[in-house]
């Protein structure tokens, strides 16, 4: 899949080909570029996306900004966005966001997951809709979706329930084909929705 990089800022770009050499990335001066039949990933400025996500539908936009934030985070998830994180965070960040988007999944920075999943709680306080939500699952199952649901770390729920990592994994792994979600944020917008 074709990864293209689209900066106006020459440190970060340079940061981002260095980080993702390994992905052959596309560097481009503008998305004007870009035919609206190009496919793959896009990872861009936040100063330079509004106009473009409409434009080319067969892209998977990863938004960048050097100086995050979570409400604007939030905006571009809405917009279609597929992606949201600091411009200038670590290699191995930037490379675990394109096999993300890559998979077709959605990549935000940890700290986003845990304040989206913060505020999908807030939203949500009727427990009996959030459990009736889960009835096709075991009770192990359920137990495992609602840990997820707090924020914990598999590590954390492998501790707490006296179970293995990988069997934690494992029970992720049937709640979400069972519940047609593809990841944790997925679930907690399920359980909140």
């Amino acid at each position: 899949m074709n990864l293209y990089l689209v900066c106006d800022d020459i440190d970060v770009l340079e940061h981002w080909k260095i980080a993702l050499s390994t992905f052959n990335p596309i560097v481009l001066e503008t998305m004007n570029d870009l035919t609206s039949k190009d496919s793959g990933i896009v990872f861009i400025m936040d100063i330079l996306l509004r106009e473009h996500m409409e434009k080319y539908p067969e892209l998977r936009f990863m938004i960048l900004s050097t100086v995050p934030d979570f409400t604007q985070a939030q905006t571009f998830l809405q917009e279609g966005a597929m992606g949201y994180a600091n411009a200038r965070m670590h290699e191995s960040h930037l490379q675990s966001a394109f096999q993300t988007l890559e998979e077709g999944n959605i990549w935000l920075y940890p700290d986003f997951v845990t304040r989206l999943m913060a505020n999908a709680r807030k939203q949500s306080t009727d427990k009996e809709i959030m459990v009736h939500r889960l009835d096709i699952l075991s009770a192990r199952e359920r137990e495992v979706a609602l840990l997820l649901n707090e924020g914990k770390s598999h590590l954390e729920i492998s501790q707490k329930l006296d179970i293995t990592v990988r069997t934690v994994k494992a029970h992720c792994s049937a709640i979400y084909e069972k519940l047609q979600v593809k990841d944790r944020l997925a679930l907690a917008l399920l359980l909140h929705s």
